[in-house]
């Protein structure tokens, strides 16, 4: 087994936790669905550090150091996820600024994009620190960056400055995703594809909140609206219990009237085991106009 400290590697999981190699550092964290013991427990003994959730919400970050240091969530590094370059903290919430199952849509949106290249531009909702975006833009296409977090939009940014990507056009943008979507519409704004990884529940820029079981149909109303119920793609994934692939590909069969094809699937994380670690749902729509 071969571990690459320049970037993300899942090495192993189980009993409720994750032991991933994240740059410099290999560290623990929780995963409630690994209800299995771990495949090399060996692996686990010298971890530098471990994230321990507080039943109150939120936790913290014990470290043993072996690594030569003792991280805070103040503390930057830079890991590798070709062709892109990202920045990495510890946050006391547990978070890393990358979720890395969606590794292999990075790669989906960048080669959708380049086939598009210059046609438009592409909508990333609940954007995170900005992977999907900057895929996008690697791609050749524009994009609309939108997160309700003044912070996350800050790292996004942060992200495309050290991958080489500043000078590409995108707007960021730190707002509500429904009071968004609304005023996009009355611009009478189109884009050509959409990027969403909506959350269980969430609050929007003003305190506003999202519940995915009540908003997200209204969510993809709107997004259609935007595009005259004809999109070239849709990366639509969730983490919510209940909206399985074919759940989430029913929600936009029922609206797309593109001509296109569609691509279910649980996503999961490769670990250097040889194993995979679930890590919820995805469906892709992709017109006829381009492959995956």
């Amino acid at each position: 087994m071969s571990i690459n400290k320049n970037t993300y590697q899942l090495i192993d999981s189980g009993n409720f936790k994750k032991l991933e190699q994240v740059g410099p550092y290999k560290v623990i964290r929780p995963s409630p669905v690994a209800a299995w013991p771990p495949t090399q427990a060996s692996l686990w003994k010298d971890a530098d550090g471990e994230y321990h959730r507080s039943d109150k919400g939120g936790g913290n970050w014990s470290w043993k150091g072996s690594s030569g240091s003792r991280p805070d969530s103040e503390d930057e590094f830079l890991i590798q996820i070709p062709p892109l370059t990202v920045k990495i903290r510890f946050t006391p919430f547990g978070h890393l600024g990358i979720f890395p199952e969606q590794l292999s849509n990075w790669d989906r949106i960048r080669n959708v994009s380049s086939q598009l290249a210059g046609q438009g531009e592409v909508l990333n909702l609940f954007a995170y620190s900005g992977l999907s975006t900057l895929s996008v833009l690697a791609g050749g296409l524009d994009a609309c960056h939108l997160d309700s977090s003044k912070g996350m939009v800050e790292w996004a940014r942060e992200n495309a400055q050290v991958s080489g990507l500043a000078g590409k056009k995108v707007r960021w943008i730190i707002e509500d995703v429904l009071k968004f979507l609304n005023r996009e519409i009355r611009r009478e704004k189109k884009y050509i594809g959409f990027i969403l990884d909506p959350p269980t529940f969430g609050r929007g820029a003003s305190g506003e909140v999202f519940k995915i079981e009540k908003d997200l149909p209204e969510m993809m109303d709107l997004l259609m609206q935007l595009c005259n119920n004809k999109p070239e793609f849709v990366f639509l994934t969730c983490h919510s219990t209940g909206f399985s692939p074919l759940a989430l590909r029913r929600i936009l069969e029922g609206r797309i009237k593109t001509p296109g094809n569609y691509l279910t699937e649980e996503l999961s994380i490769s670990e250097t085991t040889g194993r995979l670690h679930p890590a919820g749902s995805n469906c892709v729509f992709y017109s006829n106009r381009v492959k995956l």
